[in-house]
């Protein structure tokens, strides 16, 4: 597929459903992404990591996130992304799994953080799901571009439980589930003022 902007070809962007033009950067959107995005039309006060456009404010399942009209990405914090998978991973069950292989260029990439400049930090979503996602873990933010969230929602982890009849009298006890998403009680903030907080 040619891009309509410039002409160039344009490749598909990793195991998600659209294209990218690498000479002029536009995007090409096929179909609608997945990530269930509803922006509003008030500005984030930041701007994209990826395309430099003004980030809006939105909604992903009830949670705040700022929005890329552009390249249809989102900026939120950890914590808040963490409550985006767990409600969304609700409505799945482990036969709906993609598992798609992501492009390992994308972790070459080097974004900046739209709140303290420096470097995130590419990495595969360690929760499971076949995506590299940026993080800056001093701001305890995260960059998704567009249909990773989709990607990421369909990874169902397996868990592995022992009826408590079967397990050992001396064996240890069955390993407690581990979270994910939250890492301390300072996560669960209260997240209305998200974007005034941050800029």
């Amino acid at each position: 597929m040619n891009c309509p902007g410039c002409g160039a070809a344009m490749k598909p962007a990793g195991n998600r459903n659209y294209f990218r033009c690498d000479h002029c950067g536009s995007y090409h959107f096929p179909t609608e992404t997945g990530d269930g995005v509803c922006p509003t039309s008030d500005s984030a006060g930041c701007s994209c990591p990826v395309c430099a456009e003004p980030l809006v404010e939105a909604l992903v399942d009830g949670e705040m996130v700022a929005y890329c009209g552009r390249c249809r990405g989102f900026l939120t914090l950890i914590p808040t992304f963490g409550n985006i998978v767990g409600k969304r991973r609700s409505h799945h069950s482990p036969n709906e799994q993609q598992p798609a292989p992501f492009d390992p260029a994308e972790l070459k990439r080097g974004l900046k953080c739209p709140k303290c400049r420096l470097r995130m930090e590419a990495h595969p979503f360690f929760g499971g799901g076949n995506a590299v996602v940026d993080t800056c873990e001093r701001c305890r933010l995260i960059w998704l571009d567009a249909g990773e969230l989709a990607v990421i929602e369909r990874y169902i982890p397996h868990r592995h439980q022992i009826e408590p009849s079967l397990r050992l009298a001396d064996g240890p006890p069955p390993p407690l589930p581990y979270n994910t998403y939250k890492n301390s009680p300072d996560d669960d903030l209260d997240l209305g003022g998200l974007l005034e907080s941050l800029f």
